[in-house]
């Protein structure tokens, strides 16, 4: 992703939307009102034969599609945009346009450089959607911000809003939920809670990055105070997180502990997700060297399916959007298909 400087206005390639939105007041025993969508978070939209397939046979025409991050480069001394979406095909049904922003970018930019910085963004989007003739009516913005970038990323947010003269939706980590004085309620219409990346995978100890019920229970009694009405994303996805000399090193994507099992080169660890490299080797595409670390991270169906009814009756809005994260059939073929109806399903 390249950033652009001030005055020079985005390249890249967009998608509109239009979405679900807000709730009207309701019994408090009506059943909540569900609208089931996925993420697609890939450089190129262009899905496959057997991906549109499940999305016709799940009934799902919402799409959250990752269309680009910012970042800050240390070169310019610039926020810069980073992994642009291209387009095979046109994206059909209701799309909603999601940009990624570091968090180390809204730490390095200067509060007088936020105007720029939302006008790029703003007449990208706009100029995208006039290219491919789509309509929206929400754009979701994906920041992990924190108390230092608290006051920039909220005044960045209304300052967007304000441009493209319609709601907008942010990602919701579970932190943000339980300390709301510290982190703040953002300016938008409603949150999008991610129950995945609850524990940090920078630390060699955790257990499971993506999802780990004792991490997350620190934090759910919260969510139904919170004052944005809430959405929800579960993960579909997994990985295996590298470390060396105690340090993280990368991740590996849908390589899970089968892949790990299999690796003659790996010893298994008393924890049966941990697996040390015997010897320097190469493998899974970089330079393996002896007793580098590998921890195996996925969430298993029948905790997605607990979690997804806990959450939902934790969430105290009556109309709210499902999701899963993401669209991919590598990812979604290690569920059975009835696992990834069940969980589509509305709660009984």
């Amino acid at each position: 992703m390249k950033r652009v400087k001030s005055g020079i206005v985005f390249l890249l390639l967009w998608v509109g939307l239009s979405t679900c939105q807000s709730s009207e007041r309701q019994s408090p025993d009506a059943p909540k009102q569900i609208t089931t969508a996925f993420y697609h978070w890939k450089s190129t939209y262009n899905p496959t034969h057997s991906e549109s397939a499940e999305l016709k046979s799940l009934t799902i025409n919402k799409l959250y599609l990752h269309v680009f991050d910012v970042d800050w480069d240390e070169k310019t001394r610039q926020p810069v945009p980073k992994a642009l979406i291209r387009f095979g095909q046109k994206p059909v049904g209701n799309v909603v346009p999601v940009v990624f922003i570091t968090n180390r970018t809204l730490a390095n930019l200067s509060p007088a450089a936020l105007p720029d910085l939302s006008t790029h963004i703003a007449q990208a989007i706009l100029r995208i959607s006039r290219q491919n003739a789509i309509s929206f009516r929400e754009v979701q913005v994906d920041c992990d911000w924190s108390m230092a970038t608290r006051d920039r990323y909220f005044r960045l947010l209304t300052l967007l809003k304000n441009k493209l003269r319609l709601p907008l939706s942010a990602t919701i980590r579970l932190h943000q939920i339980k300390y709301t004085d510290q982190t703040g309620i953002p300016p938008v219409a409603r949150g999008m809670l991610m129950l995945y990346n609850v524990a940090d995978w920078k630390r060699i100890g955790t257990r499971n990055s993506i999802y780990d019920a004792d991490v997350a229970n620190q934090y759910i009694s919260f969510v139904s105070t919170y004052p944005l009405p809430l959405d929800l994303v579960l993960p579909l996805f997994r990985w295996t997180v590298v470390y060396r000399n105690n340090r993280f090193l990368t991740f590996l994507n849908n390589v899970d502990r089968k892949t790990l099992v299999n690796a003659t080169f790996l010893l298994a660890q008393a924890d049966s997700a941990r697996f040390m490299a015997s010897r320097d080797t190469v493998a899974f595409g970089f330079s393996i060297r002896r007793n580098d670390l590998f921890r195996a991270e996925s969430v298993s169906a029948e905790t997605l399916l607990h979690e997804k009814k806990r959450l939902l009756e934790q969430i105290s809005n009556k109309q709210l959007t499902f999701a899963l994260y993401h669209l991919d059939s590598t990812v979604l073929s290690i569920y059975s298909r009835e696992t990834i109806h069940a969980l589509l399903r509305p709660l009984p």
